[in-house]
């Protein structure tokens, strides 16, 4: 069942990183689960959080043999089309060099966006950066090239692990400048409201850090841990 509009917003005054802490509270997947690595960037954090049910779809530029179709692209806008507002439209590089591989331009995020994307994530590259801006598409890429190459969709709506995330279609998806995540659906109308219990509890650790005087055996007292004396043993 798609957010209300006012939760979507909430979920998008949230940085990703405490969405993350916000979802381990409901112990609904392991915690090293979920969200991307390092190859995944945000172009342009200065746009804000991104935030979009996931449309999937398998993306090859590089080869020269495949056959050139618009079937698989048109089943992708359909999907975006079809899905609820907003969309993340998340491409998986399928071909053998990602670094060359350009997954959109400002055509396609424009485009995007009147179908009601916020975002593009793919693994691997992105053009036309000035273009998709004014778009208003949030891109998340391995970077920039400048060709499109043989450009093209295979299919659409395909379960894709980008970046070690692993993405259904359908899959509520969050990204900053951290990186991206994964919202399980079944909490997805709870995790604002933890999220910002944490923000408070960790503000509040933040402030008794910086009183004056405070120290090591401060911190000790305060994790319920005791502080040994000599060495460690390491």
């Amino acid at each position: 069942m798609a957010l209300t509009q006012a939760q979507l917003d909430e979920l998008r005054e949230i940085d990703t990183p405490t969405i993350l802490n916000a979802i381990e509270k409901f112990e609904v997947r392991p915690n090293t689960l979920g969200f991307t690595g390092t190859n995944i960037r945000y172009l342009a954090p200065d746009m804000g959080v991104m935030l979009g049910y996931a449309v999937t779809a398998l993306g090859d530029t590089m080869s020269e043999a495949a056959p050139k179709s618009p079937d698989g692209m048109f089943q992708m806008w359909e999907a975006v089309d079809e899905s609820p507002n907003p969309v993340a439209l998340i491409i998986k590089d399928f071909g053998d060099d990602p670094t060359h591989s350009v997954q959109a331009g400002d055509g396609m995020a424009t485009f995007a966006k009147v179908l009601g994307a916020d975002g593009i994530v793919t693994d691997s590259a992105l053009r036309d950066l000035t273009g998709i801006k004014e778009a208003g598409i949030k891109p998340f890429a391995l970077g920039l090239s400048p060709s499109h190459a043989n450009n093209r969709i295979i299919r659409a709506q395909v379960p894709v692990t980008i970046d070690g995330m692993d993405v259904n279609p359908g899959d509520l998806v969050h990204g900053d400048e951290n990186g991206l995540c994964t919202i399980p659906l079944e909490i997805a109308d709870k995790v604002a409201a933890v999220a910002k219990e944490i923000w408070e509890a960790e503000e509040a650790t933040r402030q008794a850090y910086l009183e004056p005087g405070f120290n090591l055996d401060d911190y000790a007292a305060s994790r319920g841990v005791e502080r040994r004396s000599g060495s460690r043993g390491f």
